[in-house]
């Protein structure tokens, strides 16, 4: 009976928790609404998959022994839910730190096969345990027993595991410390706590350890959000500062464009703020068509913006630049607004002979951006 209570709230204070994670991050992005990142959906489809597993982890021990036709009835679907569910959070968790790690969602493709193949095959094999006993079955007294296929699903369960290792292998550079090592907390102690599961049955560990690493990534959510410029939805000066500092110890090639809307403020002053708001949007919309998916674009201050160029080179920096002028040019042709934007652009590859710290790379790009505003003038004079 103590040992019922003690699983009972454990199980309950997860799907707390479960909600407080659910409710700091806005349920909205899970169903595609504003701010609805795929990373954001995919995070909150593993919260959705983990309180399933509790629910069903909870209400399978709470009617184990419970007499009854109806009560039987219930428990194998109960048990049938758990077995076909159980791989999905693992499955959210791999696809979550792959895209949040590299920034591309063009490298899901490569799991999309094999994880929804493994999935599926899963599902069907826990539909038929309930006829062929081959993960559990449920005796006459409505006692849950472990099926003759059991240690197979286990064994493939550890696998999948390991396979969550493989977005972080080589990948610590490729964000922040905070981050990375956030993502390396979930296989490692999950390995560990559903081994011991596995081996001793009763034990509650692997969804009370899935739930800390969601409450966990919870706070580096609501931290990047801190992050992002509410006009224009992109990174804000924070965090540009941030990944700046963090590139300059930890990246061996990086490069950085920065650039001024020219004319910003005749726009506020003859159009008024909503125009201004407007244009400033629509630059964003432009860098972020034209940056590739693992570079950092940020509203640097007022008028201006920045993109960091993760390992890059300096054709790169160059083709990026005239990509982006010329965004602009199509935009100006094709849009009916009453304004036309143009951009003065200043860029360089980080140099550390050149420049020993974020403050003097900044101003040797800004002094970059500078001269070729001034040159505009002087063409237009």
């Amino acid at each position: 009976m103590m040992e019922t209570m003690l699983r009972t709230q454990i199980l309950f204070l997860c799907l707390l928790l479960l909600g407080f994670c659910h409710a700091a991050t806005s349920w909205k992005p899970l169903f595609g609404g504003p701010g609805a990142t795929l990373s954001l959906r995919l995070y909150h489809l593993f919260i959705l998959c983990t309180t399933i597993m509790l629910v069903t982890d909870l209400l399978g021990w709470l009617f184990d022994g419970v007499e009854g036709r109806a009560v039987h009835g219930l428990l194998l679907t109960i048990h049938t839910i758990y077995y076909a569910v159980h791989a999905l959070p693992t499955i959210c968790y791999i696809l979550y730190a792959e895209l949040l790690l590299y920034q591309n969602p063009q490298r899901l493709r490569r799991w999309k096969v094999p994880l929804m193949t493994l999935s599926g095959l899963l599902a069907l094999a826990a539909i038929a345990t309930p006829v062929t006993g081959w993960f559990f079955y449920i005796d006459a007294q409505n006692v849950y027993s472990r099926g003759t296929w059991f240690i197979g699903y286990a064994v493939v369960q550890f696998l999948l595991l390991g396979a969550s290792l493989i977005p972080l292998i080589g990948a610590a550079r490729k964000s922040t410390a905070r981050t990375y090592w956030t993502l390396v907390f979930f296989p490692v102690i999950a390995f560990a706590g559903g081994l011991l599961q596995s081996l001793a049955y009763g034990l509650v560990l692997i969804w009370p350890v899935t739930t800390v690493f969601l409450v966990a990534a919870a706070l580096n959510i609501q931290k990047d959000q801190i992050g992002i410029d509410h006009l224009t939805g992109i990174s804000n000066r924070l965090l540009f500062d941030e990944m700046l500092e963090h590139y300059l110890h930890m990246q061996p090639t990086f490069g950085c464009i920065l650039m001024d809307l020219d004319g910003f403020k005749h726009i506020n002053d003859t159009l008024g703020h909503d125009a201004g708001d407007q244009a400033l949007q629509e630059m964003a919309r432009i860098l972020r068509h034209t940056a590739r998916p693992k570079d950092i674009v940020a509203r640097y201050g007022g008028d201006e913006f920045v993109v960091l160029l993760h390992e890059t080179t300096e054709s790169e920096l160059k083709n990026l630049a005239s990509k982006i002028e010329l965004e602009v040019a199509m935009g100006n042709q094709a849009s009916k607004r009453q304004y036309l934007l143009s951009v003065s652009m200043g860029y360089a590859l980080y140099d550390p002979t050149q420049c020993t710290d974020a403050m003097a790379f900044m101003a040797h790009i800004d002094a970059s951006m500078y001269a070729q505003k001034r040159c505009k003038l002087g063409n237009r004079g």
